[in-house]
């Protein structure tokens, strides 16, 4: 479904200003630029553009994603809202969606806890040096 630019975006084409109508609507519509600038020369928007559905690891306010990083999802939530004006039920589903394309923890670790390098290669690096040096040591006697 079509629907007319928004009216700053209609603004800035008074204006003759594509750049900032590209950039208005990319903001806020979290279309991509290729998506924003076609829309800006034809002069809607399709309706699926400014629904959750669309963009979702752009379309994801840089507040919540950081909340959403830490763990705190009803954070990430109450963010969206505000940014975008969605409703609970399209907010929720926005950052449920996000979760499922953002990179995956290791299992085992809790939300936000990050991954610690493991060990295991040193200390088999260090027995293997140490042997060594004993059996170098051990063959000149």
């Amino acid at each position: 479904m079509r629907q007319p630019l928004p009216p700053d975006v209609q603004a800035a084409l008074a204006r003759k200003d594509k750049l900032e109508a590209i950039r208005l609507l990319r903001a806020r519509t979290a279309l991509g630029l290729a998506e924003a600038k076609a829309a800006v020369e034809q002069g809607f928007v399709e309706s699926a553009a400014t629904s959750p559905e669309v963009s979702v690891a752009s379309a994801l306010p840089p507040k919540a994603k950081a909340a959403l990083a830490a763990g705190d999802k009803i954070g990430a939530i109450r963010l969206v809202r505000e940014a975008t004006g969605f409703g609970l039920k399209e907010a929720k589903e926005l950052v449920d969606r996000h979760e499922g394309v953002s990179l995956a923890r290791p299992p085992g670790l809790a939300p936000g806890e990050v991954p610690r390098a493991s060990s295991a290669k040193w200390i088999a690096l260090l027995v293997i040096a140490a042997a060594a040096i004993a059996w170098l040591v051990l063959r000149q006697r």
